[in-house]
């Protein structure tokens, strides 16, 4: 394979050379390698997408729900975010009742019993390796999120690292990259898209929504993640990953999702994936990140 340097990719696509260098950082140039302090691309690799360029495509006019600043503020003092909670048996049990509703979502039914042994490094012979695999990534890529700094924002490297990690041993050579096609669900009367452009405006939107309360950026990172559905497989963990990331590096822990949660899900999220209009979804989302805050006041 022929590489080109950053200069040469700088004539080739009209691009300034510290933007291709802040792209390559940002993971958003295919095959990319840094050695020392250049950049070398390979040189059929096609020109980046401008996320600037893209901002006037919108996925959605989305419309933000509202939430309880002075409760939410209450709790986040009293539970403040720490890696001490890595290994709380009370947080690790919002991770674990997430995880089956979640892996339900995904139509794999496993039982509270047998996640619990998968957690404690225990084998459950009727269940298959995938299936052990994707519960221990998704425990370990959901405390890696603890190393996140506050208030940190999400890029596309940091969302394909993250999708990796859930992968890990599942899925080792696509896994950094998105799926080819269009959006899960697509929006009505908007231009189709492919996944990667639709993420990329995704980004840009999300850019956008500094400031706003966390858990609103939360909610609604969540639901677009959810619409677009970046990858093929357990796309639904992907977005509870990102959501959990974003609340966390707020100071806010992640929301309990619990089977019998389904109905009041489908119902909030329907007027958000279809209206843009997130105040359902966004209350359903905090009640259960309440929820959480409730299972971490409980005795061990």
């Amino acid at each position: 394979m022929k590489y080109m340097d950053v200069s040469t990719a700088s004539a080739l696509w009209g691009i300034s050379d510290r933007r291709i260098r802040y792209l390559c950082n940002e993971g958003r140039i295919d095959g990319a390698i840094k050695t020392g302090w250049s950049w070398t691309i390979p040189s059929d690799t096609p020109k980046p997408r401008d996320g600037r360029v893209l901002r006037h495509f919108k996925n959605l006019d989305i419309r933000p729900g509202g939430v309880d600043v002075d409760r939410l503020l209450s709790l986040t003092l009293m539970h403040p975010i720490s890696v001490s909670l890595k290994s709380d048996a009370r947080f690790l049990s919002i991770v674990k009742n997430s995880l089956i509703y979640l892996l339900e979502n995904e139509k794999v039914k496993i039982s509270e019993k047998d996640v619990s042994h998968i957690f404690s490094g225990k084998l459950v012979t009727t269940l298959s390796l995938e299936t052990h695999l994707i519960i221990i990534n998704f425990r370990s890529a959901m405390l890696s999120l603890f190393d996140r700094r506050k208030g940190e924002s999400w890029s596309d490297k940091d969302m394909r690292l993250l999708y990796s990690k859930l992968m890990q041993g599942i899925d080792d050579i696509s896994s950094l990259r998105y799926r080819d096609g269009f959006s899960f669900h697509e929006v009505r009367g908007k231009e189709k898209l492919k996944v990667d452009a639709q993420m990329e405006t995704l980004l840009a939107q999300y850019e956008g929504w500094k400031g706003l309360n966390g858990m609103m950026r939360a909610v609604m990172l969540y639901g677009e993640l959810e619409r677009i559905r970046p990858f093929s497989r357990y796309s639904t963990l992907f977005s509870y990953l990102v959501l959990s990331g974003e609340l966390i590096s707020s100071g806010i822990l992640p929301p309990l999702f619990m089977i019998g949660d389904e109905a009041d899900f489908e119902a909030s999220y329907f007027i958000a994936l279809t209206r843009g209009r997130y105040r359902d979804f966004t209350s359903f989302v905090e009640g259960k990140v309440y929820k959480s805050y409730k299972e971490l006041n409980k005795d061990v």
